[in-house]
Formats: structure tokens, sequence, C-alpha cells
């Protein structure tokens, strides 16, 4: 006897407990041959029962049920008979129970659809056009959004995370269309041969997690665990396993490297609990031009952030900025340089600021707005640094930029304008946080989308360092052997800089942008 003929047998009896007979109910509704012998064995079982009773009560119970068939919704009735088969428990009644449950469960498969879905999460959506009114999915729902982040619950049959600029279509409860954008799906047993069609062909779940992305002109499959199918339009089918990747052209057909790093798998857990926070508003109020820091949560008191100059630079300058005074920097020598070490490993953090970068921005002069760690040639993973991308084979140049040595994620809005622009850097909380899984960049207030991204665990490191948290320098800069390209100095002006222990929430920093006060 296999696990399921234990069960059955079990239920007949009406010996389930609720958990079990929950479980029961789930599997029964995925598995349409196990439901039929289900109901099968329930009428053979019940007729025992049954048989027993005069044909008045059988007349009257009969009459019972299809009343309730016909007033009762399937949810309902089950629920009610569940409850039924584990009061009665002896004899005759268990069996009249489970011939009830039959009868139910027989209504309930043909009055009402699968349940398809719902959302479960949004992170700073900007929808394109008018906003659904409903996020219960079924046929027919579309999300389209011009940026943010969209969970989808499949109805026990896996989870779904949407990346803006995104156009998604759901066609059922297996199948879905991604017209434009990004998604990573993770599917559950339950869900497996899940299809999700896109412009040049589709992909089949294989019990896997996979991404999706979805161009103009191309779209790109990359498995993370398990496998898929994946059919171009027109073209044989193509298996593809663990850290394989594949892209549809118009008129080709080309196995790429995967790019893990490029789909998001998790969305940020919900902060719970007090953070520690460090602000310097760069008002340079201090007799040798130091800024004074607001701290909250941390200990020291001693973590000024002081101006300083490289030869050929000067130091750093008060400038109008977006509250009061900002600092403008050279771009040739000039910086700041804090005490406070910065947040270490892979500990969470949020690192928000205001940025004005000239539209005579040279590539020599993005690295880095801000940055802390303890640089070492070999160590990749060991820094934090925040710039102004200069690298054209790394991603867009002139657009924000994160790096950690050896990974980095690049946004698509072009900074190089001559304007304020508020950002906000998000690592969340996560087993083994990574650049390119687990790290948000919010652009005045809004959700960046990013152009370019890599794998790689963090580990920031910053023990033993011979500095904490610079402003307007490259924390790879050594000034003793220059690098002839990258440059060592940032040049633009930064305001209200602040550094968090912790992720902050889409509405914290936005409020942290429009007031300036900071969150708690």
């Amino acid at each position: 006897m296999n696990d399921s003929d234990e069960i059955l047998a079990r239920w007949l009896e009406g010996e389930l407990s609720d958990e079990e007979s929950a479980a029961w109910k789930r599997k029964l509704e995925r598995d349409p041959e196990l439901r039929k012998r289900a109901i099968t064995q329930a009428r053979l079982h019940g007729m025992l029962g049954v048989a027993m009773e005069d044909e008045f009560t059988t007349a009257r119970r009969t009459g019972e049920w299809l009343e309730k068939c016909r007033e009762i919704e399937r949810e309902e009735f089950v629920g009610s008979v569940l409850g039924r088969v584990k009061r009665r428990q002896q004899g005759r009644f268990a069996a009249a129970a489970a011939v009830i449950f039959a009868i139910g469960l027989a209504c309930w498969v043909s009055l009402r659809p699968d349940e398809i879905g719902r959302v479960v999460r949004m992170e700073t959506v900007e929808w394109r056009g008018q906003a659904p009114q409903d996020f219960e999915l079924e046929a027919g729902s579309r999300f389209q959004f011009l940026r943010g982040l969209v969970e989808l619950e499949l109805g026990g049959r896996g989870r779904m995370i949407v990346e803006g600029p995104a156009d998604l279509e759901i066609l059922g409860p297996l199948k879905s269309r991604l017209h434009e954008g990004r998604v990573t799906m993770r599917v559950e047993e339950s869900g497996h041969g899940y299809q999700l069609e896109t412009p040049r062909g589709k992909v089949v779940d294989l019990g896997t997690e996979f991404g999706v992305s979805v161009g103009e002109h191309r779209v790109e499959t990359h498995v993370l665990e398990g496998a898929v199918e994946a059919y171009p339009a027109g073209g044989e089918k193509l298996l593809l396993g663990k850290d394989d990747a594949v892209r549809f052209e118009e008129r080709s057909v080309e196995r790429i490297d995967a790019d893990l790093g490029s789909f998001y798998t998790l969305l940020p857990p919900q902060r719970a609990g007090l953070m520690r926070s460090v602000h310097w508003p760069l008002e340079t109020e201090g007799r040798d031009g130091s800024d004074a820091p607001e701290v909250r949560g941390y200990s020291a008191s001693d973590w000024e952030m002081v101006p300083g100059a490289h030869e050929p630079g000067s130091r750093p300058v008060p400038v109008e900025g977006v509250f009061g005074k900002a600092m403008a920097f050279d771009g040739r020598g000039g910086y700041m340089a804090s005490r406070f070490p910065g947040i270490g490993g892979d500990d969470p953090r949020t690192v928000c600021f205001w940025v004005k970068v000239p539209d005579d921005f040279r590539e020599s002069e993005g690295f880095g707005i801000v940055s802390w760690g303890n640089f070492q040639v070999p160590d990749h993973g060991s820094v934090w640094q925040i710039s102004v991308n200069p690298l054209a084979e790394d991603g867009p140049v002139g657009r924000i930029r994160v790096g950690v040595h050896g990974g980095q994620i690049v946004g698509q809005t072009d900074l190089r304008d001559g304007r304020w622009h508020h950002v906000a850097v998000v690592l969340y909380p996560a087993s083994r946080a990574d650049i390119g899984k687990h790290v948000l960049v919010y652009l005045d207030g809004q959700l960046e989308a990013l152009s370019r991204r890599s794998l790689l665990a963090l580990n920031t490191r910053t023990d033993e360092g011979n500095h904490g948290v610079w402003i307007a320098r490259n924390v790879t800069h050594d000034p003793q052997s220059p690098h002839p390209l990258h440059g060592g100095f940032f040049r633009g002006a930064v305001d209200e800089l602040s550094i968090f222990d912790a992720a902050l929430s889409p509405e914290e920093i936005r409020s942290l942008m429009e007031i300036n006060e900071l969150p708690r």
C-alpha cells in the first residue's frame, strides 16, 4: 500500500486530522486521476452504510446532498463536510459522510474553476495607465507597468517576480504570456508544466527556477535550478538545465552564458526592530570645514566628515544644496573622510544622498561618490562603492553604479544633466547576499531599472582598514600608483548623506527624500 492508498483508507474512516484533511484536499485538487479514484472508493464505501438505512432516510439524505450541490459553493461545502468526517468516526455515520464528501467534491470540481493566484507584493510600481482594480488573478488579467516589482502567488503552483517595465498577461492556471519585461519563476511540484509564452517562443517548466527577459528584439531564458524546455517560434525544442541559457532573436537561436545575477529571486522582507544610522548634512560648520554627523544607535561620536585633498586637487567647497548647503568636489583630488567604518560583511544597509553630476562629466571622474571597505586586489566582494558608471564595458556610461570589486549593478537613467537627483541603494537581508540579486536602487524615489548586473557574493571588509567612509574618492585608488583610466576622484556635488544598518522601505526612502527626516 502506497502513501496515497493509506491516506485514502484513513480518510474513508474519518481518521484524518485537520492538517491532514487540508493536505489531502490539495492533493485531490491537483491530481485528477487520484480525485476520480477517491470519489469511486468513497461511493462504494458509503454504500455499505447507506444500505443499512431505511428508504425514507436514504431519500431524505440524497435530497439534502443534491440541495447542497445547488446552493453551496465548493469550498464552503467541502469545508463543512470535512468537519463532519472528523466528528463521525464510527460506523455508518463515517461512511455516509464519505459519500457526502464525494458528491460535494464532484459538484465543487464541476461548478467552480481552479484558483489561478493573486498579487502578494508590490515595490514602487508605476502603472502604465490605470492600476488593476482586482489583485486576484484570473484568465485575462494583465499587468502593465513602467517600473517596480510585482510578486504573484500562483495558486500553490509557484511564485513569480515581475520586474518593470513589464507587460504580463495571465492566460490560465498553468499559462502566462510575457509581452515585455523580466520574470523569475520558482515552480512547485503542482505547477510542473507551467508555460510562459513570449513573442519569440515559449518556455515550459520541468520543475525549476528560471528567469525570462523579453526585450524589443530578443528573448532570453536563464535556468537557475532544475530544467526547462524552450521552444523557439518555428524551431525545435531545446532542453536547458541548471546554469544554461538561450537567446531567441528574429532569425536566430543562440545558446549563451547564463547570467544568474540578472534576475531578482527574492523581494525584501519587512523590517522589524530598531535600526542604527549616521547622517551627515554636509553643512561643514566646523572650523576645519568638517561636518558633524547625527548618530542614532551607535556609541561613537567622533565620526565627523573631514575634507581633504591630494595633489593636484583642491579641498571641496560649499555650494547651494537641496537642504541648506552641499559640498562640491573637483574630481582631481578633493574628497571627505570619516572614521565611521561603514556596514560590513553582507549585513543589510541603505545609503541615501543627493548628487549633482555635471553635463560635461568625463569618464575619469565617475569613481566614487560614496565608498568604504578594505580593498585587496584578489579579494572580490570586499568593498562597497556607489559611483557614476565610467566603464562602457560594464554598462551605459553616466548611470548610477554600485560596485563591490569584481561585481556591479548599473542603472538605466543618465545622470549627466547638472541637476540634483536623490539616490538610495538598499542591500536587503538574505542568507547569502549577492550584488546582482539582493540590491535595489531607487532614483528620485522610484525603483531604478537596471541595465546590467553581475553575480557576486558580498563580504564588505571593514576590519583592519586604514580609513572609514569616503565621499568622492575611489575606494581602489592608490595615490602611489594611480590607475591611468579609472580615475581616483569624483567630480560633482553631494548633499545629505545617510547610512543605515537596515533595508529602508520605499515609503521611508520617499519620506527622507521629500522632508529630509530620518526614519527610526
